[in-house]
């Protein structure tokens, strides 16, 4: 049992759909034609050049303007883009126009009629002696050029010799004749037709001369254009794979072509002018041909006492030979020429019939017919209309239609004898007593609106891309419980893109463990609803697309759809549109009007559509997700809090949790971000919509099922920083990695020479790790210890001891929101401070600019011997000082006090500033300066913390002594220089031997002190 009894649940068979709507209309019988045919708005024009005005008739205006045709004007034209039903106007002219006897029909189809057809079809009304003649040279032409291969080349070659012979007109301004010159020589377009480099381009199967050729021998087919073949600019625009085979002057009018549009256009335009003398070169018959046939036939049926009535389908079937037809057609009867009355219909797209026809046509048309309305114009059309009469056509079948057309019975209607008519037609719709199941007109509009461009109503594209497909492909699908199919949502989902485009409205649709049922329903309601909402449609409508209501949703009222559409356009989606009369009013609980979403929310609805999404949005959305799933890392419970370390992106730092890098919707990154969000999964759709909403709103209770959507939120961040610390958080059992930091720290701490870094106890080793380091006493000195400590020491973020305390802070610290560590994790870094873990394998997690920056403090603090040549140059030799600094320099205050009491002293010693100088020397700093030169004396065999400890020792005892020393032995060489300049006593002699051994041991310390301390001196 289906919805409709014991009958299919399809009132029709599919086989009947192309039956009844073929691609091309000629081909069905005039009883399916009439019974489809429905009445199309039409412009009546008085002016052949006016585009404005105008009357909007219908197609038995059309029918008695061609009946009451004058004599002097007897051309009509119909005009229209391709698809608005100019070849259907003909169709119904011919069935429609009353026989008489007088007149000759000659109807020219625009399908599969060729060059040889046409012109069989004027010699069939001929039966002069000059026709019979015309016949046979017909049919002659016509075999010659049987072999479209064999024409193709000859057409080429034709328009080679024809632009070459032709082509350079005069009449133009004296650029475009200068440029029609080049062209028309030998070295521009016949070059290029000749070439065989370009002979695979210009012979192509959907070029020109392949087009024309085709259409000559065996008509236009379905797929091809209305507009006249002939050549464009386009396809001027020509390249090849290897343009060095190519002629020389072949491959240079093929570049000016490429690269001037202008050209190209005046290149077209010539070829054009020579396709219709070329065709009739080609075929043997031509336009004067044509010419000749039709003035013959009508002197043969002016003898009969007859009239010519020319029925043509498409006026660009006779593109290379239209030259003859408009000559024929324009010709009037004279006293000395009796022709026959002759009337000619003829369908045409606009831009021909205005770019091409020569000024004798508009002469002689009386009237045009115009199918594209202007906008200032409003006809009465009803689509549904349309739809219903081809819907009705198919479920009664092509044979019984013309069944009652042969026995002149009215024209059936399938829904007078079905058991569901009247419930069918209150809930999807009717037109003049015709159901539109399975549409409505909801449907319909919907379904239409997503094939049309802009608001025109295309007819083509209602039947062969709406009616057809649906009838033809989802009758199983309704049969079997499929529909609405994946295919119907696919064809039309443009046409209703703002119904149920959230993820919340198609959650509320769903039947739980049910995905298909559930997406069924959300087509049905999307296409067959009101636009507002998620609700439950007529019982009716569910009845027949086996989907059951859902209890907790309102059911819409279904008077609207028996309320007039308007006609004369496809009206507008129903969500702007107010609720219909007699319609609930949308559920509270409905999401908001599209207008008031905020952008995101908005973007996350077209996102789950489309899969697109603009890059700010995306941004936008990646900071929201970031910063919820911040809040449930749990980061200060021992892993650095969210100063940043972990919730930023950089190299150094990672593995982090960054917005840009860490979250991915949509992408490659999806199988390797750390939180993955698909635009194809609704609850990670629904979630990300909802943190939008309340992102723009500030609170949940301002967002609409607030309360919802918060615990889904809820439950979907927790998950998503579950996952993220599972990914991220180093475990608290594994301290690896905080081993090797620690130690690479610590030696860092040890080449700053910081005291606490050489003690064993581990508090003062932790304390070492952050310590603030002493800056050398004088780094001009000491160069190279200077750039290993800046290196470590620099304010640069990713400087080696920053870097790894950070690290370090980011494994071990607690915090307290964004602030600094309140307090570290000792016992853990305590642990990690052991000897055995110094060497211990990295863990995976470790990024690899942490594991180069601890090997390359490794390096830099055991490779010291530039720093061994440095200290040993700072290091002076005190051995021949002959005893403490303190007990030397106060030898020298004396001998400088009984020398000024003899008045031997100097005017330029100071004896106060060699006081002072000798105060500032420590006791100690004589024994520092020997132990250090000690050490330097061992060094192959000390170790590397021994030796690192030694480099950093503090310069300042011999800075000091040689603060001294400098002066001391200034003044000493003062005294010598003056003693010696005058006559020497024993006292004196014995002054001189006491100076010499001074001067002796001050020299020797002052040339150690000098060598490393430089010609300035220290502090």
């Amino acid at each position: 049992m289906t919805w409709r009894g014991t009958l299919p649940a399809a009132c029709w068979e599919a086989r009947e759909a192309p039956a009844i709507i073929p691609v091309e209309a000629e081909s069905t019988s005039n009883g399916v034609f009439l019974a489809t045919h429905t009445s199309i708005p039409i412009l009546l024009r008085d002016r052949v050049d006016s585009a404005v005005g105008g009357t909007i008739v219908d197609e038995h205006n059309l029918r008695r303007a061609v009946e009451e045709l004058p004599a002097d004007q007897p051309i009509i034209p119909i005009l229209g883009k391709s698809g608005t039903g100019k070849s259907h106007l003909i169709r119904w002219l011919r069935i429609n126009l009353k026989p008489n006897d007088a007149t000759r029909l000659i109807f020219v189809p625009k399908h599969r009629m060729s060059l040889r057809g046409i012109l069989e079809l004027i010699l069939e009304h001929a039966t002069s002696e000059r026709a019979a003649e015309l016949r046979a040279k017909v049919a002659a032409a016509s075999d010659a050029a049987a072999d479209e291969t064999t024409a193709q080349l000859r057409l080429r070659n034709e328009l080679a010799v024809l632009v070459e012979t032709r082509g350079a007109d005069k009449d133009g301004t004296p650029e475009e004749n200068d440029l029609r010159a080049f062209l028309a020589s030998a070295e521009g377009l016949p070059a290029l037709l000749g070439d065989p480099v370009f002979r695979r381009r210009l012979l192509a199967d959907n070029g020109p001369i392949a087009r024309l050729v085709r259409e000559k021998l065996s008509g236009k087919g379905s797929e091809d254009k209305e507009d006249a073949f002939g050549f464009t600019a386009a396809d001027l625009d020509l390249s090849v794979d290897d343009v060095s085979k190519a002629g020389v002057d072949a491959a240079s009018v093929a570049s000016a072509l490429a690269s001037d549009a202008p050209l190209r256009d005046l290149a077209a335009k010539m070829l054009n002018e020579q396709l219709g003398p070329a065709v009739s070169e080609v075929f043997g018959i031509g336009g004067d041909d044509l010419k000749q046939l039709l003035v013959e036939l009508r002197l043969d049926l002016q003898k009969q006492g007859l009239e010519l009535l020319l029925l043509i389908e498409d006026f660009s079937i006779f593109q290379g030979i239209q030259g003859g037809l408009i000559d024929a057609i324009t010709l009037l009867p004279t006293e000395t020429l009796a022709l026959c009355p002759m009337r000619v219909v003829m369908a045409v797209t606009t831009g021909y019939f205005v770019n091409q026809m020569p000024e004798t046509v508009y002469t002689r048309t009386y009237k045009v017919f115009d199918l594209e309305l202007p906008a200032d114009k409003t006809a009465t059309f009803d689509p549904a209309r349309f739809a219903a009469r081809y819907l009705n056509a198919v479920r009664v079948g092509s044979q019984e239609i013309d069944k009652h057309r042969t026995d002149e019975l009215p024209e059936p209607n399938h829904c007078l004898k079905c058991p569901v008519r009247d419930k069918c037609h209150q809930a999807f719709g009717e037109v003049e007593g015709v159901g539109l199941f399975p549409f409505s007109r909801t449907a319909l509009d919907r379904a239409i609106r997503s094939q049309s461009k802009g608001d025109a109503f295309i007819a083509r594209d209602v039947l062969t891309r709406v009616l057809r497909p649906v009838l033809h492909r989802d009758q199983t699908e309704l049969e079997e419980g499929r529909f609405p199919s994946t295919g119907f949502e696919s064809d039309f989902r443009t046409g209703a893109l703002d119904i149920l485009d959230n993820v919340e409205d198609q959650v509320r649709l769903r039947t739980p463990g049910d995905p298909e049922l559930s997406e069924r329903r959300v087509r049905m309601v999307r296409f067959w609803g009101p636009g507002h909402g998620p609700q439950n449609l007529h019982p009716t409508i569910h009845e027949a697309f086996a989907i059951p209501p859902l209890p907790d949703l309102v059911t819409e009222q279904q008077t609207h759809l028996h309320e007039t559409v308007r006609p004369g356009s496809i009206p507008p989606s129903d969500e702007t549109e107010e609720p219909p009369a007699g319609s609930l009013s949308p559920s509270p609980s409905s999401p908001p009007p599209a207008a008031s979403k905020p952008p995101l929310v908005r973007a996350v609805d077209e996102w789950h559509k489309s899969g697109e999404l603009l890059q700010r949005h995306r941004n936008d959305l990646r900071n929201i997700v970031h910063t919820a799933v911040i809040g449930y890392l749990g980061l200060e419970d021992g892993y650095g809090g969210d100063s940043g370390d972990w919730t930023k992106g950089g190299a150094e730092l990672a593995p982090s949790f960054d917005a840009k890098t860490s979250i991915a919707l949509d992408g490659s990154a999806l199988q390797t971000a750390l939180i993955s969000i698909d635009h194809r999964n609704m609850e990670d759709v629904r979630v990300l919509r909802a943190l939008a909403w309340v992102d723009a709103k500030e609170s949940w209770a301002n967002v609409p099922q607030g309360d919802a959507l918060q615990s889904l939120c809820v439950t979907k961040v927790q998950a998503w920083a579950d996952s993220v610390s599972a990914s991220l958080l180093p475990s608290q059992g594994d301290d690896a990695e905080l081993g090797r930091l620690a130690h690479a720290l610590l030696s860092v701490s040890r080449s700053l020479g910081i005291a606490d870094s050489y003690k064993s106890d581990a508090l003062s080793r932790v304390k070492a790790l952050f310590a603030k380091p002493s800056k050398l006493a004088n780094p001009e000195q000491r160069p190279y210890t200077r750039r290993l400590q800046d290196r470590f020491t620099s304010a640069e973020p990713k400087a080696d001891r920053n870097l790894l305390q950070r690290r370090l802070l980011r494994l071990t610290s607690y915090r307290q929101g964004t602030g600094k560590p309140l307090a570290i994790d000792l016992p853990r870094l305590v642990r990690a401070m052991s000897d055995d873990v110094a060497e211990a394998p990295w863990p995976e997690h470790v990024p690899e600019q942490i594991r180069k920056v601890v090997d390359d403090i490794k390096k830099r603090t055991t490779m010291l011997d530039p720093m061994l040549d440095e200290t040993r140059r700072l290091v002076p030799d005190v051995s021949d000082l002959g005893g403490d600094v303190a007990d030397v320099a106060h030898a020298l205050s004396t001998l400088l006090s009984e020398l000024a009491a003899l008045g031997q002293s100097a005017n330029s010693i100071n004896p106060s500033t060699l006081h002072d100088a000798a105060k500032w020397v420590k006791t100690s700093d004589l024994k520092k300066v020997t132990d250090l030169s000690a050490g330097l004396d061992a060094w192959p065999t000390l170790t590397a913390d021994q030796r690192l400890r030694l480099m950093t020792l503090d310069e300042g005892p011999a800075l000091r002594i040689r603060a001294w020393l400098d002066p001391a032995l200034e003044a000493v060489n003062v005294l010598e220089q003056k003693l010696q300049a005058g006559p020497a006593s024993e006292t004196q002699r014995e002054y001189d031997e006491t100076l010499q051994r001074l001067v002796a041991g001050l020299e020797t310390l002052s040339r150690e002190v000098m060598d490393v301390a430089g010609p300035r001196g220290g502090a």
